[in-house]
């Protein structure tokens, strides 16, 4: 039987045609700091891509996104065809209407991202959740993912994201919410989460979270190499947290083992309600170290003993962010 994968590198290869009529798509990631824009075929190919800092000021965010539409279309080869653009966007999105209503870390409330772009160039945009693309781009590049029909992303960065793919396709939910898995309540009683609500997943095992425990650690048992990294920086990171502790420094291990019983919980839960065939993670906390989910793991013994879950890791470069948001574009095609 032809899976999910099959189908769409079918209409992927026929769609390519010779060098002289490329067809391409513009996939744009914004984020809070940067914007990355690319020229990215079926395949997932990236033909030319730029970077732009997301500009402090919102009302200037309409002009950086304008000039990193248009210097894509002018590095497009000459003959080739950009069928569409697709952004993605952090926060609730309304993607019937292309609408990025709001985002917990950017100001930004009821941006109508669609109608700005099709207006000025008049090329089909689409518009989704940055963990919903990254999702759908997992499933059509990823090699990690390769033959997964069913699965959850989770993205552990500066906070916690998800994405739910069920029988090949992006679960979008009824309201643009599912799949937010950082934003399940873990704690009642925990930490305020930018949302609005106490004890989220994000507020207790995201890269942000795993720096402030770190830090209140540190102000009642200054010890170790993150005692140092304080005293000279005034700060400490995730990545500081992640490279002491696979260094073997004992305070940064036991801040990882504190987050990685959350996200533990968070994942049993995931896989109860929706037996999944893997759970996929990535993000900048997990890119590239695999200590923090060798401590899930474990924890997920503990609670489950008796329950398989399968966890895969995307590591490094093997998606990108602009690749996600092309790929909101080919899914589009596809259906059509």
């Amino acid at each position: 039987m032809e899976s999910g994968h099959d189908k769409l590198n079918a209409i992927s290869m026929g769609m390519r045609g010779d060098i002289g009529m490329a067809r391409l798509a513009i996939g744009i990631d914004i984020g809070g700091t940067k914007m990355a824009g690319g020229l990215v075929d079926p395949e997932g190919r990236i033909h030319y891509a730029q970077t732009v800092a997301t500009p402090p000021q919102f009302d200037l965010l309409e002009r950086d996104l304008f000039h990193l539409v248009e210097r894509l279309l002018q590095a497009a080869p000459s003959g080739a065809d950009v069928l569409g653009i697709g952004v993605a966007v952090p926060g609730v999105v309304d993607r019937h209407h292309g609408v990025a209503v709001s985002a917990c870390n950017l100001p930004w409330r009821d941006f109508g991202i669609r109608e700005l772009l099709e207006s000025r160039y008049d090329i089909p945009t689409r518009i989704e959740n940055d963990a919903d693309a990254a999702a759908l781009g997992i499933y059509r590049y990823a090699s990690e993912a390769q033959g997964l029909e069913n699965f959850v992303l989770m993205t552990i960065g500066t906070g916690v994201g998800g994405g739910i793919i069920l029988n090949g396709k992006l679960h979008g939910g009824e309201w643009p919410l599912a799949g937010e898995v950082g934003h399940m309540i873990i704690l009642p009683d925990g930490p305020q989460c930018n949302c609005g609500s106490k004890g989220c997943l994000e507020t207790l095992a995201s890269g942000t979270a795993i720096g402030r425990y770190a830090l209140e650690k540190l102000r009642t048992e200054p010890r170790g190499h993150l005692r140092s990294i304080l005293q000279e920086t005034g700060k400490v990171t995730a990545f500081d947290v992640i490279v002491a502790a696979e260094k073997g420094d004992a305070l940064a291990q036991e801040v990882l083992r504190e987050v990685a019983w959350f996200l533990a919980i968070g994942m049993l839960n995931v896989h109860r309600m929706l037996s999944p065939e893997a759970i996929v993670v990535g993000g900048g906390v997990v890119k590239e170290s695999e200590i923090l989910l060798n401590y899930v793991k474990a924890a997920l013994t503990d609670f489950a003993p008796d329950m398989c879950i399968r966890i895969v890791q995307i590591k490094g470069g093997s998606i990108s962010g602009l690749r996600g948001a092309a790929a909101i574009v080919w899914e589009e095609i596809a259906k059509q």
